[in-house]
């Protein structure tokens, strides 16, 4: 045997580095760089809660959780150096390297033209989606479409403008709308990004750009698919047993009973911090807990009501109404909750293309799609209101608020039709409210429709990367 060393031995790359060239070869090595960009979803929607509701008036931090940034957010007093915000913005950006990784290479592969289009597809979706949240989150931000492999190459991007970071997420989504399916057969496919998840993407970016014809025509596509619709029972839209249903058209994917634990975290941030001795919690950390004013807003008869925990309001150190939206009810050992973290489903597009129509002047149009989603949860709906654009708005804020409760919606609903100022300041000068649910002297200012860049971010580059205003 020749021990001797040859040339092409000292050439070959290490064996335990993984790198783009060594790696991206074939459709399943692409296939797992865009699970790892999935799976990074869960790092990019961990707090939004905190954006979504908290810092809404759907739901509160408890202040002895000692969750200070959490609290801050619930209370409009927000730093640049709050931690949850850092954290959105990595997980976001951490999806959108997986996402240019994938799009940068994948041309340069043999593989089969159908199955490159559809990994091209999710990619554009999944970094479309990340953008479409940093940029209402915190306005301009750094626009990266390709692969960064050098940390010197990041210190080159600087904040990009709002229109046109809009504008590249609508390119991105046409692509995508084209290349992928509306639904899926195979149980390894449920879940994916599809032209459903895309479209739904598309006509809340027109809502929130107020093209609402644009709007209009999209959701109609989605409104339109027989594999979708609502589902009879409210609450088995958020069974653990039932994930992926007809009405989920997108989520981010969650799963007991494996090791390490892949169940959501929001089960115990919906329980109070306090012990209350019954079921498999016994206590949560209190970080999202329902505003009395979200618990009011729910009609007498409102079956949607079965999703709130009424069990802890008496005998505890106040009140506790929480959502179980993400309780698993099949743990009875310990808790590792499957429930998904929904981003998309049906009766959110109703009421999305009712808003549209209403935008457009037809609210006996949107009479008929608001119906839907209350008819559904028990409710008659006064027919009047198709006559009346404005009675139509607050009818749809509201029906928003309590349909999609605790889903991370509200604060967007309200940047997104201007309403966020008043129903925000108006929430905090609630005198039935205590100071455990708003916090003492709140308000909300119109520099605050936005929040701060991360500090770090800002430190690290601070010739590109400019504060917003206000922090």
């Amino acid at each position: 045997m020749n021990y001797s060393c040859s040339k092409s031995f000292i050439n070959e790359l290490p064996t335990d580095q993984i790198t783009e060239e060594t790696f991206l070869k074939n459709s399943k090595d692409f296939n797992m760089v865009l699970n790892a960009g999935y799976q990074s979803l869960r790092s990019a929607y961990l707090y939004i809660y905190l954006i979504g509701d908290v810092a809404s008036d759907n739901a509160y931090t408890q202040k002895f959780s000692n969750f200070f940034d959490a609290i801050l957010i619930n209370e409009s007093n927000v730093s640049a150096d709050n931690v949850t915000l850092g954290s959105i913005w990595t997980g976001s950006y951490s999806v959108i390297a997986k996402t240019n990784l994938v799009l940068d290479k994948i041309d340069g592969i043999n593989m089969d033209p159908t199955l490159k289009n559809s990994y091209k597809g999710e990619a554009k979706f999944l970094r479309s989606l990340m953008y479409f949240n940093l940029v209402r989150i915190y306005g301009g931000v750094p626009l990266v479409l390709t692969y960064l492999t050098k940390t010197e190459e990041t210190f080159s991007y600087g904040r990009e403008s709002v229109p046109n970071i809009y504008s590249q997420i609508i390119a991105d989504l046409k692509d995508a709308e084209q290349w992928l399916p509306p639904s899926y057969s195979s149980n390894a496919d449920i879940g994916r990004a599809t032209s459903m998840a895309v479209k739904s993407l598309l006509g809340e970016i027109y809502l929130t750009q107020k093209k609402y014809s644009e709007a209009s025509t999209v959701l109609s596509g989605v409104i339109g698919n027989p594999t979708i619709g609502l589902l009879p029972n409210y609450s088995d839209v958020f069974d653990a047993l039932k994930s992926n249903n007809k009405e989920v058209i997108f989520a981010v994917q969650y799963a007991s009973g494996f090791d390490p634990s892949q169940g959501n975290p929001w089960v115990g941030l919906a329980f109070p911090n306090q012990n209350i001795g019954t079921g498999v919690v016994k206590i949560g950390s209190g970080h999202f807990l329902m505003t009395d004013d979200l618990d009011r807003a729910f009609e007498t008869g409102d079956n949607r009501k079965l999703m709130n925990n009424y069990d802890y309001v008496t005998g505890y150190w106040r009140r506790y109404v929480f959502t179980r939206k993400y309780y698993d009810k099949s743990n009875v050992l310990k808790v590792d909750a499957g429930n998904d973290w929904i981003i998309y489903r049906y009766a959110d597009i109703l009421l999305m293309y009712a808003e549209a129509q209403n935008e457009l002047g037809k609210p006996d149009i949107a009479l008929n799609f608001i119906k839907q989603v209350r008819t559904r949860a028990g409710l008659t709906t006064d027919d009047a209101l198709g006559t009346d654009q404005n009675k139509m708005r607050l009818a749809l804020e509201k029906e928003r608020r309590v349909e999609l409760n605790c889903e991370g919606h509200r604060w967007f609903d309200l940047l997104r039709t201007d309403r966020l100022i008043p129903v925000m300041n108006a929430h905090f000068s609630d005198p039935t409210l205590d100071n455990d649910q708003i916090g003492s002297g709140s308000s909300i200012k119109s520099s605050e429709l936005i929040f701060p860049i991360p500090k770090f971010e800002v430190d690290l580059n601070p010739t590109k990367l400019t504060q917003n205003p206000g922090y």
